[in-house]
């Protein structure tokens, strides 16, 4: 009894997992668990292994490179050595002071030579064995040293004495100096006068020095063994304080005289091995020191081999840990996207199951054990659902009654008449002001009929050029009323045309206001041209009758009379053009065939007195046989003398204007250049508008309304042109108009 509880819970675990795995959740996770898993084993042993491989293989290609840059570093030195005694032998008066056995001159001739090359040793010996210069390199200076020397007992210098020859070849060894007692590197050539053997010389570069050198580009530690496996210098010893303790250090690094020999006359070049040096493995790579076809002695290169096991170890525990990782997400992200599969079948079986304990009508009667059986079950009851979806379609219906019932009420409570035009042509009137707005229009149609008014009066001016950018909308007279129509086109969502929404407004009270306007602003102008017409013509008769009766004072007060007249001329004017604009939508003009070289040659005549005098420099350049253009020359004078005026009046006194006419294609192209105050950038978008100043301290003395060059542009676009600015402040605008030439 007391066992029944542990075998009935072990039995619940061996029904959860055939549970799990006869499930559909097993038969995705499990398989793809167990593949996962031999997938990432497999591929972490293989990685590893080829990284283990790659790195063993890559540090010993290290090695091997190094020792050949050293080899190499051997070879390069060996040349500067030639180079050198190349240039000791055509030093001039060289061989001479040898053959003389002149110490002197030799030393004055060679050392400066020798110590920009930066050579340790020179020894030059003349025909007889002689040793005439010896120079060591001493605190950083060449200097002479004086010993026992016989030169004939060194073999390098005996074997070029011997033979006597300019053109031997030159011998090279490696030595201890018995001056200093440290290694060198030496390099012996014959000396030559016009092919006749004078001598030899030795050039020597210190050891340790050239190892140094090489230990910077090899990126190695360097031993050199000779006298039979003795370690005569290291860059392993090479901090070492004393003499002593140097000579302690390089005692441990010697080889035995039989691995010596065997390096100096084997073949192979490549000798891996390995070596401990304080506590720290190095994986070295020996050879013969070989320069040219001669072995000196034998050397090794050595790097730190605990940067390849640590590299090894990184490498492995880096995979590890990433393989692991990887491994790791593979298995969440699986588990998610199984997860994602199943879980919404189970919601969508348990969903079924809910809907199928209600009014059930039809079974597809598929008996299965698993997911898909209970979701075609599932399936089979959904068409319960066809109810519940035509409510939402009643409560669909019922929203768009309410939105239809709201924009039935807006248009209702429009003033404006709405109606719509369908594809048939029929009217239906879509609100109440609709309705009675037709049947006004039909009251009235019995005192007049229907007549379209143009939004621009052409009728006043048959003979004009209208722009069509200026036509908009559509007017109707109907007896004394007027009527504006907007109308637009409906279309459904496939395309197809609807009809046409048209809105009608009552426009009389406002035309009726705008009428009033235009003719009192018409007529205050008018009557203000008189009494202005006046005082300049008294002005100017009282300027020319005076004589000397008036003061240079009071002579300027009517000449600024005389200014502030022409101003407010000019204001009524553009005012009164203005008025047209706004009253007709264009300014009426009355085309001709113009030469405009003409034109501008009589605005520049009539300037140029005005421009000498503030003084300005004021220029004309225009370009030989320009076309003729169509225009209304008295609205385009005034609309190239109101450029003109402007860059008088924002010109400061020592500047320059400058009037240029030229064509470009079947255009003519006017500029008015100044050398002003300029226009900012902001103000340029706004320069054409009505009403709109450049407010600048400059403007102090200038008047006017803003209407000008609103006014302006007006014109030339009637003309079919174009208006622009480039401007910079502080630097002057350019103003350019382009008109259309005349067609033939």
């Amino acid at each position: 009894m007391q066992n029944q509880p542990t075998l009935s819970g072990g039995k619940r675990i061996w029904n959860t997992l055939l549970r799990l795995v006869s499930d559909i959740r097993g038969k995705i996770i499990v398989p793809y668990l167990i593949l996962t898993l031999a997938v990432a084993v497999i591929g972490l042993y293989v990685v590893t292994q080829l990284v283990s491989d790659s790195l063993d293989e890559r540090f010993n290609n290290h090695l091997v490179e190094s020792g050949q840059a050293v080899l190499t570093g051997f070879a390069r030195q060996e040349l500067d050595h030639l180079e050198s005694a190349r240039t000791f032998s055509l030093t001039e008066g060289v061989i001479e002071a040898l053959q003389a056995r002149n110490q002197k001159r030799l030393a004055d001739l060679v050392l400066p030579a020798a110590t920009t090359k930066g050579v340790d040793v020179v020894i030059l010996v003349d025909a007889d064995g002689e040793t005439v210069l010896n120079a060591l390199k001493r605190d950083g200076q060449l200097q002479l040293v004086e010993y026992d020397f016989r030169a004939s007992d060194v073999w390098i210098i005996k074997q070029l004495l011997e033979q006597q020859s300019a053109y031997v070849g030159s011998r090279r060894a490696i030595g201890e100096h018995p001056v200093d007692l440290q290694y060198y590197y030496f390099t012996a050539a014959p000396i030559a006068l016009e092919d006749e053997f004078a001598g030899v010389v030795v050039v020597g570069t210190k050891l340790d020095t050239l190892l140094r050198n090489l230990n910077a580009i090899s990126m190695a530690q360097i031993t050199v063994y000779l006298n039979q496996g003795q370690a005569i210098a290291s860059t392993f010893t090479q901090d070492s304080v004393t003499p002593e303790a140097r000579a302690a250090a390089l005692a441990k690094f010697s080889i035995l005289p039989s691995v010596y020999a065997d390096v100096m006359e084997s073949e192979k070049k490549i000798r891996i091995e390995t070596l401990t040096v304080e506590g720290r493995e190095y994986r070295l790579w020996r050879g013969p020191l070989s320069v040219g076809n001669d072995r000196l002695a034998v050397f090794d290169v050595a790097l730190p081999a605990d940067f390849l096991v640590d590299s090894k170890a990184v490498n492995r525990g880096t995979y590890v840990l990433v393989f692991g990782l990887a491994m790791g997400a593979v298995i969440l992200v699986g588990y998610g996207v199984a997860q994602r599969i199943t879980r919404p079948l189970h919601t969508l079986v348990e969903t079924s199951r809910a809907v199928a304990e209600g009014d059930l009508k039809r079974r597809t009667g598929i008996q299965r054990t698993d997911e898909i059986g209970t979701l075609a079950v599932a399936f089979d009851q959904m068409t319960e659902r066809l109810d519940e979806r035509t409510v939402a379609l009643q409560s669909a219906l019922q929203v768009q009654r309410e939105t239809a019932s709201r924009m039935r009420s807006i248009l209702f409570s429009i003033g404006d008449g709405v109606l719509l035009e369908d594809a048939q042509g029929n009217i239906v009137p879509l609100n109440q002001a609709a309705t009675s707005m037709l049947e006004d229009m039909a009251a009235r149609f019995l005192s007049g009929p229907v007549r379209e008014l143009p939004m621009l009066e052409q009728d006043r001016f048959p003979d004009t050029w209208v722009n069509p950018w200026l036509l908009e909308s559509r007017r109707f007279q109907i007896a004394n009323h007027i009527y504006m129509a907007h109308s637009a086109t409906v279309g459904s969502d496939d395309g197809a045309n609807l009809g046409t929404v048209i809105v009608l407004r009552d426009v009389t009270a406002e035309m009726e206001a705008e009428q009033l306007k235009d003719a009192f602003v018409a007529h205050v102008s008018h009557e203000l041209r008189t009494p202005l017409t006046a005082i300049k013509g008294y002005t100017a008769l009282l300027g020319a009758t005076a004589g000397t009766a008036l003061s240079p004072t009071q002579r300027s007060f009517l000449e600024r009379i005389s200014r502030q007249t022409d101003n407010l001329v000019g204001m009524i004017n553009a005012l009164l053009d203005f008025s047209e604009v706004e009253a007709g939508g264009r300014i009426g003009l009355r085309l001709e065939l113009l030469e405009l070289p003409v034109l501008v040659r009589e605005i520049y005549e009539e300037w140029r007195v005005d421009m000498e005098e503030k003084p300005l420099t004021f220029t004309l350049d225009m370009q030989d046989e320009l076309p003729r253009i169509n225009a209304d020359v008295a609205r385009l004078r005034w609309a190239l003398i109101n450029l003109v005026r402007n860059a008088y009046q924002y010109t400061d006194a020592g500047g320059r204007v400058t009037l240029r006419l030229s064509s470009v294609r079947n255009d003519v192209v006017f500029q008015v250049i100044d050398t002003g105050v300029g226009i900012a950038e902001e103000a340029q978008k706004r320069l054409f508008t009505r009403f709109y100043r450049v407010m600048q301290s400059h403007d102090d003395n200038v008047r006017g309304l803003g209407l000008g060059l609103y006014v302006t542009k007006i014109i030339v676009e009637a003309h079919g042109g174009t208006i622009g600015v480039i401007s910079e402040l502080g630097a002057g605008s350019i103003f350019t108009v382009t008109l259309p030439a005349a067609r033939a």
